[in-house]
């Protein structure tokens, strides 16, 4: 009985043992199976969501093209009109350009102005030397000329805007002249109407802002001279702030077909601050409106 009894408890260990095994097996192929199933769903639907956005990338740049497209045309558009636009706006205007640093070139503005039908007077280039005070004592005392020590770059600045506007001082600047701290391409003797500045620099440089340009703006504008600050899309450092908060208007983008034309009409009698940097309160001036002629409507 009892060699029958261990075979009992044997067979039971062993069936159940088989059982066990068997559940086990069971379930881990029903896990494998499950995690297969859920590896192929995620599968399907990230394929999905890959055609969803190729489908949506497609779509994006053909409708980048076409709207490269259309831009292409519109500038190719204004760039045949745009002279038509400003031609004679400026007739008989006598302007001066100022480039207070020498880091861009602008000897397009003139162009522009003579297909507006302004006569550009001069370009006046402001060189670095201007700002070392020392070779500017030693410069006036040649001229046995008494300048303020403390304020004699400000003061040179000052003298050479009043000879623009009125013709003063042509001793000082034929001086400054020949020494090589300005250059100027054009005539010395013939008045002026209307001052650009044109500013931007490679470098944040406020102190040289304070002594030049500033100085430019306070000095015409107490000489009843209106100007203008100017300076290209694309430069290291933006003087429109600068300008804007000395109260004359501006446009960001002079070297572009629309700021061109925001240049002449500005200078027609349209006062803002265009182009489309953030310091830009409008694209370009509206035609529409009154044109002012200095401090009054036209």
């Amino acid at each position: 009985m009892i060699p029958n009894m261990k075979l009992y408890v044997v067979s039971i260990i062993a069936i159940f043992a088989a059982l066990g095994i068997g559940i086990y097996i069971g379930f881990t192929l029903d896990a494998n199976n499950f995690v297969a199933e859920q590896k192929e769903d995620i599968a399907t639907k990230l394929e999905k969501q890959f055609d969803l956005l190729r489908a949506e990338n497609e779509s994006t740049r053909k409708d980048l093209e076409e709207m490269s497209r259309k831009n292409d045309e519109y500038k190719q558009l204004i760039g045949s009109t745009y002279e038509e636009i400003i031609q004679n706006r400026l007739e008989g205007q006598r302007v001066a350009i100022i480039e207070t640093r020498n880091d861009y070139i602008y000897s397009g503005i003139k162009q522009i102005l003579e297909i507006a039908g302004a006569d550009t007077i001069n370009l006046v280039i402001i060189n670095d030397s201007i700002l070392d005070e020392k070779a500017l004592n030693t410069f006036y005392k040649s001229l046995q000329v008494s300048m303020p020590t403390n304020e004699i770059i400000p003061s040179t600045i000052s003298c050479l805007t009043e000879f623009l506007i009125a013709g003063k001082n042509i001793d000082i600047v034929e001086k400054l002249l020949e020494d090589n701290y300005i250059d100027i391409v054009g005539t010395l003797d013939r008045e002026i109407d209307y001052i650009i500045i044109a500013g931007g620099g490679l470098k944040e440089d406020k102190d040289r802002i304070a002594l030049i340009d500033e100085v430019i703006i306070t000095t015409a504008r107490d000489m009843n001279m209106p100007s203008i600050g100017v300076e290209k899309l694309d430069v290291n450092h933006s003087y429109i702030p600068y300008y804007k908060n000395l109260k004359i208007p501006t446009v960001d983008n002079v070297d572009t077909v629309m700021g061109r034309i925001s240049l002449v009409l500005a200078i027609e009698g349209r006062p803002g601050h265009y182009g489309v940097k953030s310091t830009a309160e409008d694209l370009f001036p509206d035609p529409k409106i009154p044109i002012l002629e200095r401090f009054g409507e036209k």
